[in-house]
């Protein structure tokens, strides 16, 4: 069976990965064992409850992310002025 090696930056993004994962795997369960005339409904029900909260999983962790970095970023800009105040 082939693998799949997946790099990740952060705990957050290795987390969603694992989710897109999981949801996958749902959904191929869930088409695979849905009776005849069902599938559809079935996989629509799926993407509708759980493709809901991974995509507002992954956009919270996206603005996290950037909100994350921004701190940080102020942060190192304002130790790199050494905290000293100039004047004229």
């Amino acid at each position: 069976m082939p693998t799949l090696t997946i790099e990740y930056r952060t705990e957050s993004e290795r987390l969603i990965l694992e989710q897109a994962v999981a949801f996958l795997t749902q959904m191929r369960q869930v088409a695979a064992t849905a009776p005849d005339g069902t599938v559809l409904g079935a996989c629509e029900r799926v993407a509708l409850d759980s493709g809901r909260r991974l995509v507002r999983d992954t956009l919270a962790s996206a603005v996290q992310d950037r909100a994350n970095t921004t701190d940080a970023q102020k942060k190192s800009a304002r130790g790199s002025r050494g905290g000293a105040r100039g004047g004229s």
